[in-house]
């Protein structure tokens, strides 16, 4: 699919991040589905700022933000796994909001740090581990040259 604008994008992901919440039992209020479009300077719903109000008397942001975050992260792992188009859609509606100041932008690169394959944090680990013992080695070995 082509994006050519914040709406088509905002509207693509949206829907995939509803779908998500759907699948994994997780509540959405209409609120929390409307924020997804907040933008100061780029397009928005109509009437954001009324929703914006009540979601700033009733919504715990940070909260908000990591569920939205998690949603994002198990769609997109969900969309690399099963469905190749599907995953460049997710890159492309991403590569085109980042472009503007969008509310959802904030989330997609939250979705980066709380959702990772369990399989990249060992390699992280890993990796962390190997680059200690060949330090360790070289100190070991390399004092004694």
């Amino acid at each position: 699919m082509e994006f050519t604008n914040a709406r088509e994008a905002k509207e693509f992901l949206v829907a995939r991040i509803a779908e998500e919440a759907q699948r994994d039992g997780v509540s959405l209020s209409d609120v929390e589905r409307k924020m997804l479009y907040f933008s100061e300077t780029g397009w928005t719903l109509p009437e954001i700022f009324e929703v914006n109000r009540e979601f700033d008397l009733d919504y715990h942001q940070a909260g908000y933000e990591r569920k939205i975050a998690t949603l994002i992260g198990n769609a997109r792992n969900r969309a690399r796994k099963e469905d190749r188009a599907l995953s460049d859609d997710w890159s492309a509606t991403s590569k085109l909001l980042s472009r503007e100041d969008h509310y959802l932008t904030v989330m997609i690169l939250l979705a980066d740090t709380v959702v990772r394959p369990h399989r990249d944090l060992w390699k992280l680990w890993g990796t962390g581990l190997a680059i200690c013992l060949a330090f360790l080695a070289f100190l070991m070995f390399g004092s004694h040259c």
